[in-house]
C-alpha cells in the first residue's frame, strides 16, 4: 500500500534515471529503491567507490538530499588506455518527502558502497483505528 504520493513520484525517479554508464560524464545519477513498511520508508542507493567522509545528507524543504564524490586518479607509474569508469565523478539524488515523513527521526547507514536511509513515517501518515460509538 502506497501512502506517500512524492514516494511514488521516487519510485518512477528511481527506475527512470540512469548512471550514464560508460559516457565519461562528470556527474551522475544514481538508482534507488524505495522501499515501505508498515511504519517507515527505506530508501537504498549504490555509491561504489565512494568514501564515507565523501557523502553529504540534508533536508531542506521537506526535501531530501543525497550528495556524493568519488575521487580517483591513475596511480603512478601507470597511463590511462581507456576510460570508462570517470575518475572524479560527482552524485547526486533528491527526494521529496512530502508530510508524512517525521524529517526528525531519518538514519542514514553507509556500508560496502551502499547507503541505507530509513525515513519514519509521521504519526499522522499511519493508519488509525476509529471506535464507533
Amino acid at each position: 500500500m502506497n501512502t506517500l504520493f512524492p514516494v511514488t513520484r521516487m519510485l518512477d525517479a528511481a527506475f527512470n534515471n540512469s548512471w550514464n554508464e560508460g559516457d565519461g560524464s562528470v556527474g551522475r545519477t544514481p538508482r534507488a529503491d524505495v522501499l515501505e513498511g508498515a511504519k517507515e520508508f527505506q530508501v537504498l542507493m549504490d555509491l561504489p567507490g565512494v568514501k564515507h567522509a565523501d557523502l553529504d545528507l540534508s533536508i531542506e524543504d521537506q526535501t531530501l538530499w543525497v550528495k556524493a564524490e568519488r575521487k580517483e586518479s591513475v596511480p603512478e607509474g601507470f597511463e590511462c588506455r581507456r576510460t570508462e569508469r570517470a575518475g572524479h565523478v560527482t552524485f547526486s539524488r533528491t527526494f521529496s518527502l512530502g508530510n508524512a515523513v517525521d524529517a526528525s527521526g531519518i538514519e542514514a547507514r553507509f556500508a560496502d558502497g551502499v547507503l541505507t536511509i530509513s525515513l519514519p513515517k509521521s504519526e499522522k501518515s499511519l493508519p488509525r483505528r476509529i471506535e464507533v460509538k
